[in-house]
């Protein structure tokens, strides 16, 4: 069963994007039901991870290694981690409710799971930063360099900074 902390994200998170108010024992999904999607989403954004830095991935809360936000990758990965688990989730929870009943919700189901997979290459960079794995980018981030309008574009080769892709 799971329980609160085992995502990276907290439930109030993917209320605030399901908007139809807070989970409970009579709601469809249920508050149990509704921390199993967020479980499920954590484990898939995890295994992104791992993909990307082999086991040295940090996990949810529940993890013996999570993210350390002492740095400013750990909190811009932290960031991400909890915004994919929560669009996840709340993807999960619309349709659990019923999503395909309106075209409305339907769209919104679309749009958060486009949302969601979307961030996994942003994800793994910045899980490779917030690894060291690049050097010239972990420096540039960490001296505050790198920001929305240094990185030029970002391919699946890594992000685009000063004019060199840095991975």
């Amino acid at each position: 069963m799971a329980v609160e902390g085992d995502s990276y994200c907290a439930t109030a998170d993917v209320v605030a994007l399901v908007q139809l108010g807070a989970y409970g024992a009579g709601t469809v999904p249920t508050a149990a039901q509704g921390l199993e999607f967020q479980q499920d989403r954590a484990m898939e954004i995890y295994s992104w991870m791992v993909e990307a830095l082999g086991t040295s991935a940090p996990g949810p809360a529940a993890f013996n290694t999570t993210i350390d936000t002492g740095t400013d990758a750990g909190v811009a990965l932290d960031a991400l981690c909890k915004q994919a688990n929560a669009q996840g989730a709340a993807a999960d929870s619309l349709e659990a409710a019923g999503a395909s009943s309106t075209p409305a919700r339907t769209e919104r189901v679309t749009e958060l799971l486009t949302m969601f997979f979307a961030s996994k290459d942003g994800i793994q960079a910045v899980a490779k930063l917030y690894d060291g794995g690049a050097d010239t980018a972990k420096n540039a981030f960490t001296e505050g360099r790198v920001t929305t309008e240094t990185i030029t574009s970002h391919t699946e080769d890594g992000f685009e900074f000063d004019g060199e892709t840095v991975w």
